[in-house]
């Protein structure tokens, strides 16, 4: 028994051994466009491409630190996204800089309506947003664009004008030649605008709140912040305040002990997305169709395994996960390397046992922006903490899409962190409880340890998963759960 017992683990090692091994010995090591260009220096990780820029960073004094972050984020945006792209980041800071000051001015004065400059900036700011989502939707004279992409391909970005990233991009870009526009303006979450309209109404609030002096916002300080390369596309989402501190400071903690940490924090980051590569977007894109008229969410049915039925969500949110986690090390290590403390944006969410931690651990610094500029605004906990949530998270979904199914997701998340807060409520009444039925059969459960942990962490996290259903399939938050459904049933009955 224990030879077969041997025998078959022995097996089972040597089938996982070639399954990681398959991907690695048929990789073209020294194809520098096809394979590190395209797929592992793509997207969201053309963030390692700004280390050539690093060291004039690592040579500037002090005081000429924000000219060179803002040089050097000026030139990283023309490369990787053209240099119209450059120009209109530029005006677009420049005019909200000095929007914020006539804010500043407006927000003291005694004549006019107090809700008025707040409700004016946010109409701006979201106007602003909003226009951006949908740009892309414009489209340029065949004739011009194709003249522009012959003539002027320097404007287009990257991902058009010879490197197409990604299975979906390419379909999307399938066009000869690519329309500009859309090109540019395919998703604001990859181009760094929808991260500036959160900085933004950080910084509008912060400046409502008067807690940023008028000395700490000048045009050399606001700059440096929006321009800021590493953290420029995707986040984390640093604060006014905290960055220009850091900057005034990062030159002490510059020492050659950075450097292996740095580099490993880099080296995690793209190991990251080599396991994306690898192994999670072929079963995306090969056997879960989401490349081919996204299959796993429409046609559910014709996914032949069950198990990979079920685990498609995992598979589709664990992608999202290492692209977008592993862009966030290559910026902490590029920060770390400037001596600069950046914030952590993923602390092992997938080891969360409820919603509310939940969100303490993914996209941290979007989660407590939202948290302090929005659920605290609202009243937080003191009062419509169901409603506050609902909200809050309904501009999260916005934020990310404005559709109906992201609004959707949204409320769901809403109401199931506030079921997971007003649980902990009673939860935390019943302990204060020294008799009774419930209290009783709480701490009896407690005892049970670590079932109590499991059974919270198995709820956390398929409520969190299946939720993703809504924000990325949209009806299939339907389909996909009533196949897996019916294919339980036939396998038990």
């Amino acid at each position: 028994m224990q030879a077969l017992t041997l025998a078959w683990i022995t097996e089972l090692a040597q089938s996982v051994g070639r399954c990681l091994a398959g991907p690695i010995e048929s990789t073209a090591w020294t194809d520098w466009r096809g394979f590190w260009l395209e797929q592992i220096l793509d997207d969201r990780f053309v963030v390692a491409w700004f280390l050539p820029l690093l060291p004039i960073l690592l040579l500037l004094p002090r005081q000429k630190l924000r000219i060179g972050i803002i040089l050097t984020g000026l030139a990283f945006l023309t490369y990787v996204f053209g240099v119209l792209y450059a120009g209109f980041w530029l005006l677009a800071c420049l005019a909200f800089h000095r929007l914020g000051e006539r804010f500043a001015y407006e927000c003291k004065r005694t004549d006019v309506l107090k809700i008025g400059p707040p409700l004016a900036a946010i109409l701006i700011i979201g106007g602003w947003h909003l226009g951006t989502m949908f740009l892309h939707h414009i489209s340029l004279p065949t004739e011009l664009n194709a003249w522009l992409y012959a003539h002027l391909r320097w404007i287009f970005p990257l991902g058009a004008r010879g490197l197409e990233w990604e299975p979906q991009f390419r379909l999307l870009l399938r066009g000869d030649p690519p329309q500009f526009i859309f090109a540019l303006f395919r998703d604001i979450h990859s181009i760094g605008t929808a991260y500036l309209t959160v900085r933004l109404c950080h910084y509008f609030a912060e400046i409502k709140r008067d807690t940023l002096p008028r000395e700490h916002r000048t045009l050399l300080n606001f700059l440096a912040w929006v321009c800021y390369a590493p953290g420029l596309i995707q986040g984390p989402l640093e604060r006014f305040a905290p960055f220009q501190d850091e900057m005034d400071t990062c030159h002490q903690r510059r020492t050659w002990r950075n450097l292996p940490p740095a580099l490993s924090r880099i080296g995690l980051g793209i190991l990251k997305s080599f396991v994306a590569t690898w192994y999670v977007g072929p079963m995306l894109y090969d056997q879960l169709g989401l490349g081919r008229g996204n299959i796993y969410y429409d046609h559910p049915e014709q996914i032949e395994s069950g198990w990979l039925l079920y685990l498609g969500i995992m598979l589709h949110i664990t992608w999202l996960y290492l692209e977008f986690s592993g862009y966030c090390d290559v910026s902490a290590g590029i920060a770390r390397l400037l001596g600069y403390r950046q914030i952590e944006n993923f602390k092992r969410p997938y080891f969360a046992t409820n919603m509310r931690e939940f969100w303490r651990r993914w996209h941290i610094s979007l989660s407590f922006i939202l948290r302090d500029y929005v659920y605290i605004a609202l009243g937080g906990n003191r009062r419509h903490v169901t409603f506050n949530l609902c909200l809050t998270f309904l501009v999260c979904g916005l934020w990310h899409k404005s559709i109906l199914q992201v609004a959707i997701w949204g409320v769901v998340m809403g109401l199931m962190v506030a079921v997971n807060h007003h649980w902990a409520k009673w939860m935390r009444r019943l302990d204060e409880r020294p008799a009774g039925r419930l209290p009783a059969l709480r701490r009896g459960w407690l005892k049970l340890c670590p079932l109590p942990q499991i059974s919270g962490w198995l709820l956390t996290q398929h409520a969190f998963l299946f939720s993703l259903l809504i924000l990325f399939g949209g009806s299939g938050a339907i389909r996909v759960p009533r196949e897996i459904l019916r294919r339980l049933w036939e396998w038990l009955f």
